[in-house]
């Protein structure tokens, strides 16, 4: 399996094998939106990725990132800046399923 930090690493010269193989790879999605979206792409993730932690550069906010805290199998936090107020960060947790059991907020 592909490690989703992968992606931050792969030199230029080797994007194009890379999004080969990442297309073989059972964590790849097609989907519209992004993974994290779906109930079901989070329960994809929570499953099929190791329990750690994980970012990626938030595409509302450049200069920020994501951050996805896997418990695999068991579930998972997304943090990141919140819409509402942009001195919170925003604590949302789901269940292994990818359904939403709570929400809090933190100062940023």
């Amino acid at each position: 399996m592909i490690d989703p930090r992968d992606v931050d690493r792969v030199p230029d010269e080797e994007w194009e094998e890379f999004k080969k193989r990442a297309m073989q790879d059972e964590l790849y999605y097609k989907g519209p939106g992004d993974m994290m979206d779906t109930p079901e792409g989070r329960s994809r993730f929570c499953r099929l990725n190791v329990s750690g932690a994980f970012n990626k550069p938030d595409p509302d906010f450049p200069g920020y990132h994501i951050w996805v805290f896997n418990n695999q199998g068991e579930g998972l936090i997304v943090k990141k800046r919140s819409r509402v107020d942009l001195a919170l960060m925003e604590n949302i947790e789901y269940d292994a399923d990818g359904k939403e059991m709570s929400r809090s907020y933190e100062p940023a």
